[in-house]
């Protein structure tokens, strides 16, 4: 069977590795699969290679309508029998914004087309809240489509009821390293044994790098890299931070021998780097990252913010529910003014991702702090790092979240129960 996965995202690796997962795991079944990505996943893909399978055609942006020509051209020759989205979102948005065509022009194929719904979009209205007063209309076509695929985690753990919607597991390998590797790593950064170490992943979208920014969003954009640098700065002194990515430069305030700054890495090599990390904290809980912290066992703390604040009075309110804000958070909320309730810093996502994490495992296996809560960051992540039983308690809660996951049929079983939904079934080429 031969699979054509549309994976072009502008930024980020997240929706091209979980395309490239779930190749892999189809190799199984004796699947052949191609990629369409765009420049930013090619060192992904390149890695790729050196297994059998994993082929791909780079679309350049400046081809603008005529990347059509180029993906009608990939079909004919590589003849698939499917077309999976690695993300239907992702897969709308690129083709309709950055080459002006309509994502729909690979249904004139003929091909089933298959779908990797990351967000659930049944249950969000197909509107996303980007920022204050500013909503964005999801392409409703998705309905139309007779299944789809749920990765998980993040994904509830259940098929939708109509057989319709999926859970896969996107992991079927394990990203903990050995004692010896750790010890490897760590000693590499020059940490001692007492240190503690955080990871900071940032992507480039979340500063602006590939993407344009809405004039609400860059306000909140630069000013929670201030506070939050102000936090970790009142982490206990053998505290480390590895900046993974595209770290904002307000970062480079912490202390100059406790940094550790890498470039944007490959998977695999990131999985290592999760190995040697004490806690991970990120303000994005869709991150591929912590989803990948929480299956390797490494202890996870999400920031956001449940506050709309758009003046001195919902300020005032917000405070009182906090409990009283810091110093610092007094004095850099004025410049964020309208102040967004956010999931995925710094855009908000906050209702689009309410019905995804409602009654969902996946939240009670990340800790959670509001970002406006300085005593609740500070202290619940020093907790993480240096009390035990609290880490043992969070510990728990992931690997019990962990079990639940491997727990789902494997994900070769899951696609040939699509296929059958679909009334297609596996295809041996």
């Amino acid at each position: 069977m031969r699979l054509l996965f549309s994976a072009v995202c502008p930024t980020g690796f997240g929706e091209t590795l979980i395309g490239v997962s779930l190749a892999d795991q189809l190799r199984k079944l004796g699947v052949t699969s191609h990629f369409i990505i765009e420049p930013h996943a090619l060192r992904m893909l390149v890695q790729a290679r050196k297994h059998p399978g994993h082929e791909y055609t780079v679309l350049e942006p400046q081809m603008g309508p005529l990347a059509k020509l180029l993906v009608d051209d990939v079909i004919a020759t590589f003849r698939p029998d499917a077309i999976v989205l690695a993300d239907y979102l992702t897969h709308c948005r690129t083709f309709s914004r950055r080459y002006h065509l309509d994502p729909w022009f690979i249904e004139s194929s003929g091909l089933p087309v298959i779908p990797i719904d990351i967000w659930e979009l049944e249950k969000t209205g197909y509107s996303i809240d980007l920022a204050t007063d500013d909503d964005s209309d999801v392409n409703e076509h998705f309905r139309d489509l007779p299944a789809q695929l749920r990765p998980v985690p993040l994904a509830h753990l259940e098929p939708d009821g109509t057989c319709r919607a999926r859970p896969f597991r996107v992991w079927d390998r394990e990203d903990r390293v050995s004692a010896r590797t750790r010890g490897h790593l760590r000693t590499t950064l020059g940490l001692e044994k007492q240190d503690k170490l955080v990871l900071l992943p940032t992507a480039a979208w979340q500063l602006g790098k590939g993407i344009r920014h809405r004039k609400q969003v860059i306000p909140v954009r630069d000013a929670m890299p201030r506070i939050l640098a102000h936090y970790l700065q009142q982490l206990p002194p053998r505290t480390h931070f590895l900046l993974a990515g595209e770290a904002p430069e307000v970062l480079a305030e912490l202390p100059g021998d406790r940094i550790h700054r890498l470039p944007p890495c490959l998977p695999d090599r990131f999985g290592n780097l999760l190995g040697a990390a004490d806690a991970i904290l990120s303000l994005n809980i869709s991150a591929t990252t912590v989803t990948r912290a929480v299956m390797a066992g490494v202890p996870t703390m999400v920031l956001g913010n449940r506050f709309d604040i758009r003046d001195q009075e919902d300020a005032e309110k917000a405070e009182v529910e906090i409990g009283g804000f810091s110093p610092v958070v007094r004095e850099q909320l004025p410049g964020t003014l309208p102040l967004h309730p956010f999931r995925l810093w710094p855009l908000s996502y906050y209702k689009f991702l309410t019905p995804l994490l409602t009654d969902n495992p996946f939240t009670g296996a990340v800790s959670q702090a509001e970002i406006l809560d300085e005593q609740a960051v500070t202290g619940g992540l020093t907790r993480l790092l240096y009390d035990q039983p609290t880490r043992s308690q969070a510990l728990a809660r992931q690997f019990a979240y962990a079990d639940q996951v491997r727990a789902l049929p494997d994900t070769p079983t899951v696609f040939s129960e699509t296929l059958e939904h679909i009334g297609m079934g596996m295809v041996v080429t």
